[in-house]
């Protein structure tokens, strides 16, 4: 699904031993989170909650929260992240109108998850009604509903929608959120039958993830690529693009999706098609 970046936190406060250490506790969980560590994030950025709200600081609290539902969407605790999103969204006069929004955004990305796409397209229309222009969830939230139209099978909508996020992404600077939509774009044109664009899109998003270094997110393009060519019945390339993916998943440390990358190379047949 959609993987969203931590929110950011204010400079510490030199004057405020609380605040200090829990924005310190967040920046070594962001880097935690994207070194695919997420038990650890998940600790630290309990800890650094804690901090915030042992002062009230709602606005690092708030951020905490949001970051602390997306690692619990992570971990595949999809009860827990509704959680800690809906403390938010029930005081809306402690917390910051913006953070108000991006909880109203992540509200969508885990009912997109649900999966519960209705339900995912209320929140993303709420979370861009909430947000003050320029609005920097309208990429996230194009991508959502580019996810809706390719889980109902609409592609050429779906390529179309990622497409329009794309742009805006790049409008924003949020190259992280450019390679989601370039990802997005690739696999509905593969579904679509656009094999040659798709190649091109997955090309360009994992050419930005590499830039970013971000290797949970070079995996997905690397499978997605092959998932591309294998629809194309270029055997030899789907098996390359897979064995790729596999040995970023074990230099992650991630067994378990290695093996499931395994499983989808050892189900290509022997030898290679070509149209």
């Amino acid at each position: 699904m959609l993987a969203a970046t931590a929110c950011s936190t204010k400079p510490a406060d030199t004057h405020n031993a609380a605040h200090q250490s829990a924005v310190v506790l967040s920046q070594n969980a962001a880097r935690a989170l994207h070194q695919g560590n997420n038990e650890q994030a998940l600790a630290l950025y309990t800890r650094a909650l804690a901090l915030a709200d042992s002062v009230e600081d709602f606005d690092l609290a708030g951020a905490t929260l949001l970051n602390l539902a997306m690692v619990h969407a992570s971990l595949g605790q999809p009860a827990a992240a509704q959680m800690r999103v809906d403390r938010l969204l029930a005081a809306p006069q402690l917390y910051p109108p913006q953070l108000r929004a991006q909880a109203m955004a992540r509200k969508g990305l885990l009912a997109l998850d649900a999966p519960d796409l209705d339900g995912a397209l209320r929140w993303a229309d709420a979370a861009i009604a909430a947000c003050a222009a320029p609005c920097a969830l309208t990429p996230a939230m194009t991508v959502l509903r580019a996810h809706v139209a390719h889980e109902r099978r609409d592609f050429e909508a779906a390529a179309r929608l990622a497409e329009q996020a794309s742009v805006s992404a790049a409008a924003l600077a949020q190259e992280p959120e450019r390679a989601n939509a370039e990802r997005l774009a690739g696999r509905a044109h593969s579904a679509a039958g656009h094999h040659e664009i798709a190649a091109q899109r997955l090309a360009q998003a994992l050419a930005i993830d590499q830039r970013l270094g971000n290797p949970d997110r070079i995996a997905l393009d690397l499978i997605a690529a092959g998932d591309n060519e294998g629809r194309r019945a270029q055997r030899e390339m789907q098996r390359q693009f897979y064995e790729r993916a596999v040995n970023v998943y074990l230099a992650l440390g991630n067994s378990a999706a290695a093996d499931a990358v395994r499983l989808r190379s050892g189900a290509i047949p022997a030898g290679e098609c070509k149209p």
